[in-house]
């Protein structure tokens, strides 16, 4: 069995937040959201920010587009 010291774990921690922080922001980024807004909460929540990152795109695409409108997406 490996037993990590707390400074592994926290140091492990501090780098998913980290990356998780950078990956959101870049996908925010990428779909027009607010991007410090987005890597924010990517950094306070990590990966559990992910679905709330794809539920506010589809709102905000719906917002734009409209209710009955189609999108095509390459």
């Amino acid at each position: 069995m490996i037993f990590f010291s707390v400074n592994v774990a926290v140091l492990v921690v501090a780098s998913v937040l980290i990356t998780s922080g950078i990956v959101m922001g870049n996908l925010a980024f990428r779909s027009g959201l607010g991007v410090k807004r987005w890597t924010m909460i990517g950094l306070i929540l990590g990966p559990v920010g992910y679905p709330l990152l794809n539920t506010h795109k589809r709102f905000a695409m719906k917002r734009a587009v409209g209710r009955r409108a189609s999108t095509i997406r390459l």
